[in-house]
């Protein structure tokens, strides 16, 4: 999620996208899974297809982003923030 989060934050320039971003999955994931059994490993297959799912649309994500001219405007905002 950090990779999104990142993302999120290089392509709008803005803090609070990545804050909301974070708290919406964090608030669906205890609402649907009812608290900190969400984050216990049970070693079934719906275990290990829901990590898979949680990694590979993540990364996805991120390498769309950063192509095209989406690289663009992360570019531009890289350089409105450090500089």
């Amino acid at each position: 999620m950090g990779l999104v989060l990142a993302i999120l934050y290089l392509y709008t320039g803005k803090l609070w996208l990545p804050m909301l971003y974070h708290f919406g999955v964090d608030f669906l994931n205890y609402a649907v899974n009812g608290g900190i059994k969400a984050q216990v490993w049970s070693g079934t297959l719906s275990d290990g297809v829901s990590s898979l799912v949680s990694i590979v649309v993540p990364v996805a994500i991120a390498i769309w982003i950063m192509t095209g001219k989406r690289k663009l405007v992360i570019d531009e905002n890289i350089e409105r923030l450090l500089g």
